[in-house]
This record gives C-alpha cells, sequence and structure tokens, in this order.
C-alpha cells in the first residue's frame, strides 16, 4: 500500500518538476511526453528506487526493475494532470495528455 503511495507522489514530483523546466525553458510542448519519461526514469535511478523491491519481488536485473518503476511513476503522471486540469478548470488544457479534441460528427 505505501508502495502505491510512494509511486504517486514521485509522478506528482515529476509532474510539477516538468512544468518547472517548461517554464524556464518554454517551447517544450511537443516534448513534454518524453522529457515526462526520460526525468521519471533518471529520478528512480538517482533515488536508488524499485518498486519491486518494495513488494519482495526479485528481480534479475536492478536495472531493468528501475526502469519499469521509472515506466510506471511517468505513466501515474497522466491522472496527476488530469486532476489538475479539472480542478483549475481548464488551465491546464494545454498539455500534450489533455488535448482538446473535437466532438465526433455524424456521418448519417
Amino acid at each position: 500500500m505505501y508502495t502505491f503511495a510512494i509511486l504517486a507522489l514521485l509522478a506528482l514530483a515529476t509532474v510539477k518538476l516538468i512544468d518547472v523546466v517548461d517554464d524556464l525553458f518554454g517551447g517544450l510542448d511537443r516534448f513534454k511526453g518524453v522529457l515526462t519519461v526520460i526525468l521519471a526514469i533518471v529520478g528512480m535511478y538517482a533515488l536508488d528506487y524499485s518498486m519491486f523491491g518494495s513488494w519482495g519481488v526479485s528481480v534479475d536485473s536492478e536495472a531493468v526493475a528501475k526502469v519499469f518503476t521509472g515506466l510506471v511513476v511517468a505513466g501515474m503522471t497522466s491522472p496527476w494532470r488530469a486532476a489538475f486540469g479539472y480542478l483549475t478548470s481548464g488551465k491546464a488544457e494545454d498539455d500534450e495528455t489533455l488535448h482538446h479534441h473535437e466532438h465526433i460528427r455524424r456521418a448519417a
């Protein structure tokens, strides 16, 4: 249970760090997804954290465990962005994961 909370909070930290980097450098809208994955994986190496170790699952390669943990953290950033988009009443629609989609038109 604590492992899920740690992963969720690491995802929140990743979201906010990406927002800071975007504010500092700007023009990263096209690369936010890739930057999120890279930053999440690098973060797991920097923290030396693996969700598999917390669950007691043995993995042959610790490097692979950290990469997969980073991918899970990167995947958990999308619900955070959706929650921020909902709470800020549309301010976060500029994010690439929350694009404004046109409604489907009827063909018949």
